[in-house]
């Protein structure tokens, strides 16, 4: 598995649909977080939400992600790498 920061944004939520769609999100998200899909899940000033997620590549979350019961947003996709593996590769390669 690959582990991606989604950043997401909507604009405004009719009301209605909000209330229709809250429920189901709140099971939806609860489950992707208990199954380990979701490593955190953090709503935004304005609008956003922001997702770490473990998935197989990116046309997989963005797919989960438009089928959510949730408001429509845009999303930002970032692979993310463990930082301090990063830097200790990094300083291998520096290294004759």
């Amino acid at each position: 598995m690959r582990k991606f920061l989604a950043v997401g944004h909507h604009g405004p939520v009719d009301p209605e649909l909000g209330l229709r769609i809250a429920d189901v999100a709140v099971d939806w998200i609860s489950a992707k977080l208990a199954d380990g899909t979701f490593d955190c899940l953090y709503s935004m000033a304005g609008g956003g939400r922001l997702i770490v997620a473990n998935v197989a590549d990116e046309e997989t979350l963005l797919e989960m992600l438009r089928a959510a019961p949730d408001a429509p947003r845009e999303w930002t996709l970032t692979e993310l790498f463990d930082g301090i593996e990063v830097i200790r590769n990094y300083v291998a390669s520096m290294r004759p």
